[in-house]
C-alpha cells in the first residue's frame, strides 16, 4: 500500500491493536523508570532472622542452615535483577557456601554486595542501593575492615562482619540528609527546566543542542506517582542518552556531572531520600519556548503553526482510525508523518536552525513518536519508507 507522501506499508503487516505503550517520557525532577523490584515472598520477617542468614543460626563461627539459606536466597527465584554493584564476572560466580570466617577478600566483597542488595529489597523506604553503599563505605568501620580483612583471625572476621551488618542497618534507617553524588537521580532521567533556569541558557552554561521540547498533548509519566498523563503545557528537557534514561551530562563511570556547578534547579532539589523538595518545586513555573524565544516573533509564530498542524493529537487520532478501519487509512498516518518531517526540515533550513537545536525548536519528530503506537518507520533501499509493526 502506498500514499502520495512516499511512505508505503504492506497491508497485511498493519498491527490490529495499538496502545500508548513504549518509551513514554518522564517529566519533572527526574525521569524514573519502573525497575523490577526484588520479590519479598519468603523473605525473613525480622532482623534477627536476617542476621541468622549471614552468621549461622546460633551466631557462632560454624556453617549451618543459615549459611545454606543465604546461598539459596541469592541464587533462587527471589532475585529478579542483576546486582549493579558487582562486575559481570562476579555476577556469574556462585557465592561460596561457607562462613565469613572462611572468606578471602574477594568473597567478602561479593557477599557484602549481595547483602546490600537484599537489604535494599527489604527496605520499605526504598533508598537506592548505591546510596546505602556509598554512605556505609565512607564510614571508618568499613574502611578498617576492608584493609584488615585478610589479616584477621576467624573470630575477628566474624565480629567485623557483624559490625558491618549493624552499620548498614543503621544507614538504611537513618540516612544522612545530604547528597552524596551516588548518581541515582541522574541515572533515572534528565531534569525538566524551570523558568529560573533561563539564565543558564542565555549565558551558554547549558548548551542549547542538549535540549529537547516535550510538546503539549504528548504522553509523559509523573516522577512521583508513576502514572501516565498528557501534558497540558510543554516542557524543556535536557537530553537523555539514546541507550538509557541517563542524563547526557552524567558520567556513569565516575558518578560526576559535567555541569554540576551550573546544574538546573530541579537537580539541586533532588533528594533520593525525600521527594518533598521536588514536589514543591514542581508547582513552580516551567521554562517554555515562549520564554526562550520571546524576542523572536517570527519563530514563535512558526512554532504555533507547527503545533497546530502537527500535534500529537492528530497523530493519535490517525492511529485510532487506523484501528477502526483495520489498516485501510494507513495513508492518513503516513501523510501526517511526511508533512511534519517536511515542515521541520524546510523551515529549519530557511531559518538556519542548527541541526542540534531542531528538537528544541520543534520538539521530537512525530516519526520518533510512532513506536508509542507499536510501529516503527524503516527506510527501504530505494529510499521509500515503510510503516511496520515493532515486532516485524
Amino acid at each position: 500500500m502506498e500514499c502520495e507522501a512516499g511512505f508505503r506499508v504492506p497491508g497485511d503487516r498493519v498491527k490490529r491493536e495499538i496502545s500508548l505503550i513504549g518509551p513514554i517520557k518522564h517529566i519533572g525532577l527526574i525521569c524514573p523508570s519502573l525497575p523490577p523490584g526484588m520479590g519479598k515472598e519468603g523473605r525473613p520477617g525480622t532482623k534477627p532472622e536476617r542476621a541468622a542468614v549471614f552468621l549461622g543460626q546460633d551466631g557462632l563461627s560454624r556453617a549451618g542452615d543459615g549459611v545454606q539459606w543465604f546461598t539459596r536466597r541469592f541464587h533462587g527465584k527471589n532475585i529478579q535483577e542483576k546486582n549493579p554493584l558487582m562486575s559481570e564476572t562476579e555476577q556469574n560466580q556462585t557465592i561460596i557456601d561457607s562462613h565469613p570466617t572462611e572468606w578471602d577478600e574477594a568473597d567478602f566483597r561479593r557477599n557484602w554486595s549481595q547483602f546490600l542488595q537484599m537489604l535494599v529489597g527489604e527496605n520499605e523506604n526504598a533508598l537506592p542501593l548505591k546510596r546505602i553503599q556509598y554512605q556505609v563505605e565512607q564510614s571508618p568501620i568499613y574502611k578498617e575492615v576492608l584493609v584488615r580483612w585478610s589479616g584477621l583471625s576467624g573470630a575477628e572476621r566474624l565480629g567485623a562482619w557483624k559490625r558491618l551488618l549493624q552499620a548498614a542497618e543503621e544507614v538504611s534507617r537513618e540516612v544522612l540528609p545530604a547528597c552524596v553524588q551516588c548518581g541515582t537521580c541522574c541515572r533515572k532521567g534528565s531534569p525538566s527546566l524551570q523558568l529560573e533556569d533561563l539564565e543558564l541558557l542565555q549565558t551558554g552554561r547549558i548548551p542549547w543542542n542538549q535540549l529537547v521540547t516535550l510538546r503539549r498533548g504528548e504522553p509523559v509519566q509523573s516522577p512521583f506517582d508513576r502514572k501516565p498523563f498528557f501534558l497540558l503545557d510543554e516542557r524543556i528537557k535536557i537530553r537523555e542518552r539514546a541507550d538509557s534514561q541517563e542524563c547526557v551530562f552524567f558520567n556513569a563511570d565516575t558518578c560526576l556531572c559535567a555541569i554540576y556547578a551550573d546544574r538546573p534547579v530541579q537537580c539541586r532539589a533532588q533528594a533520593c531520600w525525600d521527594p518533598a523538595p521536588a514536589q514543591d518545586l514542581a508547582k513552580q513555573p516551567y521554562l517554555t519556548r515562549r520564554d526562550i524565544f520571546k524576542n523572536v516573533d517570527l519563530l514563535l509564530e512558526i512554532i504555533v503553526e507547527h503545533d497546530k498542524r502537527c500535534s500529537f493529537r492528530k497523530l493519535n487520532d490517525a492511529f485510532d482510525r487506523l484501528i477502526e478501519t483495520k489498516g485501510e487509512t494507513v495513508g492518513e498516518v503516513l501523510e501526517i508523518l511526511s508533512y511534519e518531517e517536511h515542515f521541520r526540515n524546510f523551515i529549519g533550513e530557511k531559518l538556519k536552525v542548527p541541526s542540534g537545536q531542531v528538537e528544541l525548536v520543534f520538539g521530537r519528530s512525530l516519526t520518533d513518536l510512532v513506536p508509542l503506537f507499536g510501529f516503527r518507520v524503516i527506510e527501504e533501499p530505494d529510499g521509500s519508507r515503510c510503516l511496520v509493526p515493532e515486532t516485524a
